[in-house]
């Protein structure tokens, strides 16, 4: 069984660093669009090996239930006909990846040694300063951005990831706590107004949750709790206001005169009445594969006219996340917001200050990550979305190690007594 679990360990390990260099890193600049594909299949492939060698081929249960889920809209899809064989199951996919990211690499439950946690931050603070660079260089030119990352919002994500890196593979001290935020900094680069509001965020927790936090509602929590998030809605409130006041909930609005991001705010709310209350189905509405198969929809909602949303051009089609759970309807987006709610609820029940508060901070951290990027970007469909799941499955699952092991130590303490 050692020996399993350490190729489990070595192998997963490889592939992490392999995903974090092509996948994140360097996707953009050599145009590596198979690497996520290619972590996702090698994921599933240990997976599997870690199941047969199980002694009752155990699956985990959320995971099951994550997967038919998925299923059920796949083939819900095929009989609405919703769109072409080949776009349909293109989407299933890519809409499965991060779960797949996720639960693989918590069953697997892979352990850094500390050789493996000093290489990796090494590698953090090394892409760091690469990141950096760049994002230096964008303040007089965006000609070297665009070339090595293609997008500002790629150099937030990823100074975001080797934050995350650097912190999971740190002990948690002062000084790795200062480090992660002046690696999270660098998001701050790129100008989005959503890294703005993450490291806002980021910085709090990381400062505020220490040895001496005691996680209850009491005035000093919910206090500092509500002027976070109070600052978080100043720095967004451009974007907040834009896509889900003027444009998610505005009214009236003629179709020339949305911008694409809004565009699909706007009128996923048609979508999500019309087609109550499973969607209108996977590669229909703002996702990559409904633009390469340019769906029906936005034909029938008169978006085929909007820039950036037409069959010659959709290259803004896929520019945001939320909007696309009109795909699964009012089901959908209650599904979805669960499956975080019970990562959330994990967490909690998980909680063990101080033993466990790196992990809790990580694992709370990307939460928030998810739910911000959402807003403006498929973040959690692409490569980096990917990589960020497998710091979660392997947060969360440490976590709840650490509580376990707690648990038992105090259970065997009591007994000899």
């Amino acid at each position: 069984i050692g020996m399993k679990l350490q190729f489990i360990d070595n192998t997963h390990y490889l592939l992490f660093i392999f995903t974090l260099v092509f996948g994140v890193v360097f996707y953009d600049t050599l145009y590596l669009t198979f690497a996520d594909e290619l972590c996702a299949v090698a994921l599933c492939v240990l997976y599997g090996y870690y199941v047969l060698h199980t002694p009752n081929w155990s699956v985990n249960k959320f995971f099951l239930v994550t997967f038919f889920v998925f299923l059920f809209y796949l083939i819900y899809s095929l009989i609405i006909h919703s769109n072409s064989r080949a776009a349909i199951l293109s989407d299933f996919i890519i809409q499965f990846k991060p779960y797949l990211a996720f639960f693989s690499v918590y069953a697997l439950a892979p352990r850094f040694n500390e050789q493996m946690k000093k290489n990796l931050r090494f590698l953090s603070l090394v892409f760091a300063g690469y990141l950096f660079l760049i994002g230096v260089s964008s303040l007089f030119t965006d000609r070297i951005l665009d070339v090595l990352l293609r997008h500002e919002s790629r150099l937030a994500t990823a100074a975001i990831i080797m934050a995350l890196i650097y912190l999971l593979c740190g002990n948690y001290t002062q000084k790795d706590k200062v480090i992660f935020i002046a690696i999270a900094a660098i998001s701050l680069l790129s100008g989005r107004s959503k890294a703005y509001g993450f490291f806002v965020i980021a910085a709090f927790l990381v400062l505020y949750l220490n040895k001496d936090f005691e996680l209850k509602f009491n005035f000093k929590n919910t206090s500092l709790l509500l002027i976070v998030l109070g600052l978080t809605t100043v720095v967004a409130w451009d974007k907040i206001n834009l896509y889900f006041i003027q444009g998610g909930f505005g009214a009236g609005r003629d179709t020339q005169d949305l911008y694409a991001r809004m565009a699909l705010y706007y009128f996923s709310t048609s979508i999500f009445h019309d087609y109550f209350p499973f969607g209108s189905g996977f590669a229909t509405y703002a996702t990559v594969t409904s633009g390469q198969y340019y769906s029906h929809i936005y034909n029938d909602y008169g978006l085929d006219i909007l820039y950036g949303l037409t069959e010659n051009n959709p290259k803004f089609i896929a520019d945001t996340y939320y909007p696309a759970l009109a795909q699964f309807g009012v089901v959908g987006v209650v599904l979805f917001f669960s499956f975080w709610i019970i990562i959330a609820v994990k967490v909690l029940k998980s909680f063990i200050n101080p033993i466990n508060i790196k992990y809790f901070t990580i694992t709370m951290l990307i939460i928030a990550f998810f739910l911000i990027e959402c807003t403006s970007d498929a973040t959690i469909t692409h490569n980096r979305g990917i990589f960020v799941m497998m710091i979660l499955g392997l947060s969360l699952r440490q976590m709840q190690m650490t509580y376990i092991q707690s648990k038992k130590t105090v259970y065997e303490n009591t007994y000899r007594q």
